[in-house]
């Protein structure tokens, strides 16, 4: 790979990101967030973020690097083993839509536990593809699991039963280099999952992703995706899937709910909770659009 890893490290940009989401069906509750640390430039940042039938609320801040990396303003992620992650926070969450905004009081205490081994984007991309994506993350793997644990918000309990993603990258993390970037992912059951990254720049795309369903992780290489919009916000998208064994899957999506998060860069991020059918199955996850912000 031309790709030099050891002058990345030195960009003042460069980044780790650990990045979890889940959906409790049952509960129609969805929680995503991230940390990531920006060493070279003393920044740790955050985002916490619920989407329920009542509420769309979250938290993002940034705070000087310490000794502590996966804790920040009340998230706290804990890595027990391989595979298998405890996820805590203890703070408040604000809904800016509310008609008086909100500020819910949170506790949550979940276990998330892998359920495919992890993909390596590595595996989907040629080398001028790699090169492509240098600025936005020059490793990056993704994996799909279970949640079981409580959440509470002021003085409801939710007993979480979830299926969701998690994404761990390094590297530069520039948020205005790309021109947009789609992240997509649902959970159809234990054994069958699947995950798409269309990464735009001024290059060309750069798609990746994998198919899991239920042995193995199938890396996908290409994919075409059509989005019907609903003022400038995705509403339902068609997907046609490519993998490297030349098998095609025909997936459709449909957003349930939307929370956006404004980042560097003149850049925003829309993240969704979507519903989605492939082969005659329902599943649900969160699909993710990193679009400039509307002047």
């Amino acid at each position: 790979m031309n790709v030099n890893l050891e002058s990345l490290r030195q960009h003042e940009e460069w980044n780790e990101s650990y990045y979890f989401n889940f959906h409790d069906k049952n509960n129609d509750l969805t929680a995503f967030m991230r940390i990531g640390n920006k060493v070279n430039k003393n920044e740790k940042s955050m985002f916490f973020f619920l989407m329920t039938s009542e509420h769309i609320a979250g938290v993002k801040l940034d705070t000087p690097c310490d000794d502590e990396p996966l804790n920040i303003a009340g998230l706290k992620y804990d890595e027990i083993e391989s595979g298998k992650w405890k996820l805590k926070f203890n703070g408040s969450i604000f809904d800016p839509l509310a008609e008086v905004p909100k500020k819910l009081r949170v506790k949550m205490d979940v276990t998330w536990e892998a359920l495919n081994p992890p993909m390596d984007y590595v595996d989907c991309v040629d080398e001028k593809q790699t090169n492509m994506s240098k600025n936005v993350a020059s490793e990056h793997y993704e994996q799909f699991g279970k949640a079981g644990g409580v959440i509470e918000i002021d003085e409801n309990v939710f007993e979480i039963d979830a299926l969701g993603e998690r994404d761990l990258s390094r590297g530069v993390r520039e948020w205005g280099s790309p021109k947009m970037w789609m992240w997509i992912n649902s959970a159809f059951s234990h054994d069958e999952a699947f995950n798409i990254t269309k990464l735009s720049v001024s290059e060309g795309d750069v798609d990746a992703g994998y198919f899991y369903t239920g042995s193995v992780n199938i890396p996908l290489v290409k994919s075409d995706i059509d989005i019907k919009f609903n003022k400038g916000i995705p509403s339902s998208f068609s997907m046609v899937l490519f993998d490297k064994n030349s098998s095609i899957y025909e997936v459709k999506g449909e957003v349930i709910r939307f929370g956006m998060i404004p980042v560097d860069g003149g850049m925003i991020l829309i993240e969704t909770i979507s519903k989605y059918v492939w082969d005659g199955k329902e599943g649900y996850g969160v699909a993710e659009f990193l679009v400039p912000q509307p002047k």
